[in-house]
């Protein structure tokens, strides 16, 4: 039970990675914030942690992107917790299949709106907090950015052109904000799935065969991902195995990007 007396902050949690997460984090004592801007799906996720755990939990319908949205959650996290001990950022959208120099202005405007600024916003509305937190040593807290292999060298992706640049955005401040947090005992790392079952493939086995076929994928360990073992991934991070980790981008993607244009 190592979160237990610590409070887990999850963007995105009404469905996919985040609603597993949800469920790992509070089997392992953690008090949850569940933002989303999806009221019906942060009411099932808690639904399903109620069902296997008895912990507290904060339902907060908030855009990650409006920075006046955020302080309020963070406003409303610190009336009812006294510690956010891991901030998880995985609120994210996929922009559509657009090239990059072909997608309109509103699909740049909005992917990197959601996706880099809004664990920007997150994250600066709550790092000062977390590094008061002397109650908790040797790390007083966990920043997890939920990034994607389309983000990463191998896995630059054409067809998801603004979505494969903002998630690269995003493993680059996860570097740039271990170095600035380091300091104060505050972890950061990301995590970037290759093909999961999640909700941007409609959670469809058959769509996302077609999307890897279209595109001469071959994934060496050939199966989809699950969300669960995301979550898995994610506990891992937040677990004290994991406090000498930090400005670590770890790929969950079944070999997948080391196998493009050599199977």
């Amino acid at each position: 039970m190592f979160l237990e007396g610590k409070t887990a902050l999850i963007t995105g949690a009404g469905s996919g990675f985040g609603q597993k997460m949800a469920v790992a984090f509070a089997a392992k004592g953690a008090n949850l914030v569940l933002n989303d801007i999806n009221e019906a799906g942060l009411e099932e996720t808690r639904d399903l942690v109620l069902k296997q755990c008895n912990t507290q939990i904060l339902l907060v319908k908030a855009d990650v992107s409006k920075s006046e949205e955020v302080n309020e959650m963070a406003k409303k996290t610190f009336e009812i917790f006294d510690n956010v001990f891991l901030l998880v950022n995985n609120a994210g959208i996929d922009g559509g299949l657009y090239t990059s120099l072909k997608a309109k202005e509103e699909v740049y405007d909005k992917v990197f709106a959601i996706n880099v600024k809004g664990p920007l916003n997150v994250s600066k509305a709550f790092f000062r907090r977390m590094k008061r937190q002397k109650q908790f040593q040797p790390i007083a807290g966990k920043i997890i950015n939920i990034a994607s292999v389309a983000g990463t060298p191998n896995g630059t992706n054409p067809m998801l052109g603004i979505y494969s640049a903002s998630k690269a955005a995003l493993i680059a401040f996860t570097r740039l904000w271990a170095l600035e947090l380091g300091s104060s005992n505050i972890t950061v790392n990301a995590i970037s799935p290759g093909v999961f079952l999640t909700p941007i493939y409609n959670n469809d086995p058959k769509l996302i065969r077609q999307f890897l076929e279209t595109r001469k994928i071959k994934i060496p360990i050939d199966r989809i991902g699950e969300s669960k073992w995301v979550a898995d991934l994610a506990l891992f991070l937040a677990s004290p195995t994991a406090d000498y980790i930090t400005g670590q981008n770890l790929v969950i993607d079944g070999g997948m990007s080391i196998s493009i244009s050599k199977l």
